[in-house]
């Protein structure tokens, strides 16, 4: 029986999983949670993840949240391509760089922030998106410069992703992140070893069959 993965094509977070699970190779079924529209606060979602988000995968009987922790549970329970380095200063390296995204600035731009802002402390929705287009500039500004320093240089002079010529779950951070500055209105073309990183990976086709715009119910950023 396939897993079940509960996703939105614009969740940051779901498209890590999905990227993860073609790395994997792992079959899943595709279940919609329109975050736009509530669907996350339904009772039927809130039983598979009280924090009314997703990507949740579900196992039959047993759910999974949380994009990171479920990229970690894939690389330890699946065979296949690694998403995590075995040496253990790569792997330091690589869930610091995921944990720029993941954890410092994608988590202020999610549907409840944004809810937040305009509901509570009256931004209209220009300020709401200059709000959340400064934390992803400041996501890509420090994924950027961390690039740049001696201990990721020296992976990169190996290979083009983050850690050189294999995929992890870095860049797996990578990706989505980029593209949600992009839908903010961020000039992301100023962050050449980023962008250097995402030409690269698109090359790769369980990377690009990830994408958004293959995701039912995707709609083209205005």
């Amino acid at each position: 029986m396939k897993p079940v993965l509960y996703s939105f094509w614009r969740s940051l977070a779901a498209w890590r999983v999905r990227i993860a699970l073609n790395i994997k190779k792992i079959e899943y079924d595709l279940s919609v949670v329109n975050l736009l529209e509530g669907d996350q606060f339904k009772d039927s979602f809130t039983s598979q993840n009280p924090e009314h988000s997703v990507p949740v995968l579900q196992f039959e009987d047993e759910s999974f949240a949380q994009s990171i922790a479920i990229i970690e549970y894939l690389d330890e329970q699946y065979e296949g391509k690694p998403l995590l380095p075995t040496d253990l200063k790569q792997r330091y390296l690589c869930r610091r760089f995921s944990l720029v995204s993941a954890a410092d600035s994608h988590p202020v731009i999610v549907p409840r922030v944004r809810r937040l802002l305009a509901g509570e402390y009256g931004f209209n929705e220009t300020q709401v998106n200059e709000f959340c287009r400064y934390f992803m500039k400041r996501g890509c500004e420090a994924m950027e410069k961390l690039l740049s320093h001696e201990e990721y240089l020296t992976y990169q002079n190996l290979g083009p992703y983050v850690l050189g010529r294999d995929i992890s779950m870095a860049d797996l951070c990578l990706i989505p992140h980029i593209q949600g500055a992009r839908n903010y209105g961020a000039d992301v073309s100023v962050y050449k070893r980023l962008i250097s990183v995402e030409s690269a990976l698109y090359e790769n086709e369980e990377i690009e069959r990830a994408h958004p715009k293959y995701h039912p119910g995707f709609e083209k950023p205005v």
